[in-house]
């Protein structure tokens, strides 16, 4: 009630004037009948004042006339008041949700953080650990490294020591081989030399033997080209001419191959050694490989010789 009150205080004292008129109005305005006499002593008469209805009713209508000004300019205060208030209330319940959506994203950073958070303690634990795994690893690594590096080192110094004994041992046996090499190659040397020596003999014995081969069937080839020759009539004497003559195997000659490569100055002589050539054939030449000197044949032709 009294919040009533202190809302609408100018409707409230109206009303109160209002009523207080009527009851004014009720209580002094009407006509009261003569109460019957008693047989008692007579009281003091009281003179009622009687107001004019009109000025109350005038007055009325005054008062509600600014009632209903007053109502009005109330009700448009109160619908400026509702309407400002709907506006704070709109705005506080879009400043409610803002906040409201602002909490909710802080909520979700701060649950990001803590996730976040929690996510790199827990990588950083597991680092923590990683890194004292891989340091234990690493101690162990090296201990393994430095025990490693001394069987090595202890490996090393035997297989120096055994390669060195090695090498003595090579050395000695290459001393040996190589004293035994020479001694060999000088007996080679030795056995090469007598060799060549017997070769270079025989090879001049061969050599001998062939030139005296090849003088013997020369001489045979110039007698029997002899015994075929006719001499020329006038022909000086002290004639000679060499003739080149190409021979197959068994003594034949190559039709056209005698020919002279030295003339005598007489054609007539050199003609007649080329027809004794031809009418020797088959010439006496050697069998295998001593034929190969007379294949292409250069002989000099002097019968008086």
């Amino acid at each position: 009630m009294f919040s009533v009150v202190r809302r609408n205080p100018i409707s409230i004292i109206l009303a109160v004037i209002l009523h207080l008129l009527i009851g004014f109005f009720l209580l002094f305005g009407m006509e009261w009948s003569p109460a019957p006499e008693l047989p008692k002593a007579q009281a003091p008469i009281v003179q009622a004042r009687v107001m004019d209805a009109s000025k109350v009713e005038a007055e009325l209508k005054k008062i509600k006339q600014a009632e209903e000004k007053k109502k009005s300019a109330k009700s448009a205060a109160l619908r400026k008041e509702e309407k400002r208030l709907a506006e704070i209330k709109r705005k506080q319940a879009a400043e409610k949700k803002r906040l409201q959506t602002l909490e909710k994203k802080r909520k979700t950073r701060e649950k990001e953080e803590a996730k976040r958070k929690a996510t790199a303690k827990k990588k950083q634990e597991a680092e923590k650990r990683k890194q004292a795994k891989l340091k234990k690893e690493q101690a162990v690594l090296a201990e393994k490294r430095k025990t490693e590096a001394k069987r090595k080192a202890a490996e090393k110094k035997k297989r120096e020591q055994a390669e060195a004994k090695r090498k003595a041992a090579e050395k000695k046996k290459q001393a040996k081989l190589e004293a035994k090499r020479k001694a060999e190659a000088k007996r080679k040397a030795a056995i090469a030399a007598q060799q060549a020596r017997e070769q270079e003999l025989q090879a001049q014995l061969a050599a001998e033997q062939n030139s005296r081969e090849i003088s013997r069937f020369e001489i045979a080839i110039r007698q029997q080209i002899e015994r075929n020759w006719l001499r020329p009539t006038n022909s000086a004497e002290g004639l000679s001419c060499t003739v080149r003559v190409r021979l197959i195997p068994g003594g034949d000659v190559m039709p056209g191959s005698v020919r002279v490569i030295k003339s005598s100055g007489n054609a007539a002589f050199d003609r007649s050694v080329e027809t004794a050539v031809y009418k020797a054939a088959p010439l006496p030449v050697p069998s295998g490989g001593l034929f190969d000197s007379f294949r292409d044949l250069r002989l000099e032709f002097r019968p008086e010789k």
